[in-house]
């Protein structure tokens, strides 16, 4: 799987490797991704990590076949890492930071998932499990480029559910909601609102915010035998968000009171995506 050294990822390794799969996971972040990997395999699983870039496909190469050499084959593909870019309107959007948004998110998942694929058909099939994004519905300002590629990212997995079912491979995504996670606390601090969301504020219909464990549940229901016939399909793990009504914890502090949006120049990795 990608991006499993933080927030999200590392709850959805956690749970893999609870649940008896030997995971590689692959992450930008050399220090914490060999953490959680020592912490993995010190309390049993079977789990191993490797430091790449997924904007750089000189990078990528190999990462699917050194995984089917560690471990014998490949039933399962998490693609999960995203890059979310600067906060920059369109108006002031860059062609390179829109390329790296896109090579990572998008053009990453589905190469990735070309190389899986092939290895899964070998083996009689397999699941990919994509991550999508709330922002597909509810864009926030600023995300133009990172709303651009996960909602490619949905369409690539009914695509790919139709071009790949006949192999056996299962595709599906998962769409997490405003989900707690140390970035999503650190976005909050930049952009000028306090760490946490205050209780009653919840953007969703239930009386919490959602937590990585909820979202690595839907993955792992997605890549287990209770979804054998399930493909083509959205879980949406959002308490209900795309129901309430209820304003984005980040929109405040994301637009002005002249209504443009803020600038916000360092990009942001995995962990304060949606």
């Amino acid at each position: 799987m990608t991006g499993g050294a933080a927030g999200i990822g590392r709850a959805i390794v956690e749970r893999l490797t609870g649940d008896g799969w030997a995971v590689t996971f692959v992450d930008l972040d050399q220090e914490a991704g060999s953490a959680v990997a020592t912490d993995i395999s010190e309390r049993g699983g079977a789990c191993r990590f490797e430091c790449a870039d997924l904007a750089d496909r000189d990078q990528r190469r190999g990462l699917v076949a050194r995984t089917v050499e560690a471990w014998g084959g490949l039933k399962l593909l998490v693609n999960n890492a995203a890059y979310v870019g600067a906060r920059l309107s369109l108006m002031e959007l860059t062609e390179e930071d829109w390329d790296r948004v896109m090579e990572t998110n998008l053009t990453a998942t589905a190469f990735l998932t070309r190389d899986a694929a092939r290895a899964m058909h070998r083996g009689g099939g397999g699941s990919i499990v994509n991550m999508a994004t709330i922002q597909e519905l509810l864009p926030l300002p600023t995300h133009v480029s990172y709303v651009a590629s996960k909602g490619g990212i949905s369409a690539l997995t009914r695509s790919l559910a139709v071009e790949l079912g006949p192999y056996g491979i299962r595709v599906n995504a998962v769409v997490p909601g405003v989900i707690q996670t140390h970035g999503m606390a650190e976005e909050r601090e930049h952009v000028g609102l306090g760490a946490a969301v205050q209780d009653g504020n919840q953007p969703s219909l239930l009386p919490r915010l959602g937590m990585p464990e909820d979202v690595a549940g839907a993955v792992a229901f997605l890549a287990s035998t209770d979804a054998a016939f399930v493909t083509g399909s959205t879980v949406t793990v959002d308490g209900g968000r795309s129901l309430s009504r209820k304003p984005d914890p980040l929109a405040e502090g994301l637009t002005t009171r002249t209504g443009q949006p803020k600038q916000s120049p360092e990009p942001q990795q995995e962990g304060t995506a949606r």
